[in-house]
């Protein structure tokens, strides 16, 4: 790609994180406060539930993607039987998998342990079939780095099936089945908007490029083990210690999600499609060594904040019932910079062609990640929150070894940004510390976790502004992504 294209391409980029950015935190921030009624008014038991049947519902999306949507994205070519190829094998699949999900119901929901898991499966196998109706339009979206359309199909569908529906479901005593009908409501939707903004043919196909294929099977491998490692947790914890217990540790998984989710869902996305239409050029490595610059600096002291304010979040934000999560909010809340800096590196992989290489990681990871959760979980509840930091510290080190590879970077430029940010973690945790010590103990919780975290974000701020340059490589061209608004031009 010539140097014109390159420009037009870091444009895009650029107006397509804006995108991503604004519908992440319309979504993020009306998600955390409609999920705190929710939690207030329902109980971790629904949430457990859900989990379960969430849990059940990914697998099969897995299998479902196959690859073949990111596929899509990353082919320098495509064309309308391609397209075609890749809409007809998954809607095959997702209305297969739908159907044994219905009949699976009872035996997934034994091994849970929770019978009341059995409806709500079967009703939820829906869900598999509304979001493969999603996924070529939302691939074909992305490929054109048409980003607000995907971000406006996201914001509609999240308020209408949870803030006009869930939420007043849950209020008149619907129970987990609020949480049921605004799941599906929302799949249904986006599933709706994305395919009116893409409007592809639904022509059925069943002779799809080999290049498509092969890039697609790579990445479905690699998503599995992906899989494997994200959600490999939650099935031991509902398996071991019962929907309650996954209810507590879903919703201290989620809250720390929150932040690292507006983010890095929209980095991921942005990452992706600029890598593979850049290809391997020193555009690549700065944009790409500037987002891990960001996230590292950002998100190693707001979680290290959070794990140390832990007891005080879970009785503010949920409620004394919830408090079994504070014990379960620290060690998550420390291993979550772990996992955005590793999710930043996968698309990249992907986007210069070697989905091969993050599998190979991605399965060293898996197999890690079962063993080390398996011995864990037969101790405590705790010690296997515990072993998500092991586990994503190990994952960050093998998928930097690739990265570094594939980028033909040094250590040194990979682990700056790592660093950095593991810095200014330790200065916020001795600015905490220090202001602990002089507190009056006579004060609320709410007022003392307001002093400590201000003073925090006080002294972090003032060092940022002083060494920003230092700190964050490219740190204007990352800026520009988050502010930029102009409008999009078309690319093909």
């Amino acid at each position: 790609m010539n140097d014109s294209g390159n420009k037009q391409t870091i444009k895009l980029a650029v107006k397509g994180f804006s995108w991503n950015i604004s519908g992440s935190l319309i979504r993020s921030i009306v998600g955390f406060f409609v999920n705190i009624i929710l939690a207030r008014l329902l109980g971790p038991e629904p949430f457990g539930i859900i989990a379960i049947a969430l849990l059940i519902i990914s697998i099969g999306n897995l299998v479902i993607e196959s690859g073949l949507g990111s596929a899509l994205v990353q082919q320098n070519e495509i064309d309308k039987k391609d397209i075609a190829f890749v809409f007809t094998i998954q809607m095959i699949f997702s209305i297969t998998l739908a159907l044994m999900l219905v009949f699976l119901a009872p035996w997934i929901s034994l091994q849970f342990g929770n019978n009341t898991a059995t409806p709500i499966i079967q009703v939820m196998s829906i869900i598999l079939v509304f979001q493969a109706f999603a996924q070529v339009p939302s691939a074909l979206l992305r490929r054109k780095m048409k980003f607000k359309q995907i971000q406006t199909a996201q914001v509609i569908s999240f308020f209408i099936g949870y803030v006009c529906v869930g939420l007043p479901l849950a209020l008149l005593g619907f129970g987990v089945w609020s949480l049921v009908t605004a799941q599906i409501l929302q799949s249904g939707l986006n599933a709706l908007i994305v395919f009116l903004a893409a409007h592809h043919s639904l022509a059925i196909s069943f002779k799809g490029s080999r290049p498509l294929a092969a890039f697609g099977i790579r990445t479905l491998f690699a998503n599995i083990a992906n899989w494997i490692i994200q959600n490999v947790d939650t099935a031991i914890v509902g398996y071991k210690f019962g929907a309650t217990n996954l209810g507590f540790y879903s919703r201290a998984y989620q809250l720390n999600w929150t932040p690292t989710g507006i983010f890095l869902s929209s980095a991921q996305t942005t990452l992706f499609a600029a890598t593979s239409r850049l290809g391997k050029t020193t555009d690549t490595i700065r944009i790409f060594r500037g987002f891990m610059s960001v996230f590292a600096i950002f998100f190693f002291p707001l979680y290290f904040l959070i794990a140390l304010e832990s007891k005080n979040i879970i009785l503010i934000i949920y409620g004394l019932e919830w408090l079994p999560s504070a014990t379960l909010l620290v060690p998550l809340a420390i291993a979550m910079p772990f996992i955005a800096l590793v999710g930043l590196e996968g698309p990249v992989l992907s986007g210069l062609g070697k989905p091969q290489l993050e599998m190979l990681a991605q399965w060293l990871t898996a197999i890690l990640a079962v063993a080390v959760l398996i011995i864990a979980s037969t101790i405590s509840l705790e010690a296997t929150a515990w072993s998500i930091l092991f586990i994503y510290i190990f994952r960050l080190f093998i998928m930097s070894v690739m990265t570094i590879k594939v980028l033909s970077i040094t250590w040194m430029q990979l682990s700056r940004p790592i660093l950095s940010g593991i810095l200014m973690a330790t200065i916020s945790v001795v600015v905490w510390t220090l202001v602990n010590l002089v507190l009056s103990k006579d004060i609320s919780a709410i007022i003392e976790t307001l002093i400590r975290t201000l003073s925090v974000l006080s002294v972090w701020s003032l060092i940022l502004i002083i060494t920003r340059n230092w700190l964050i490589p490219d740190y204007k061209l990352i800026l520009s992504m988050i502010t930029h608004h102009n409008m999009e031009p078309n690319i093909t």
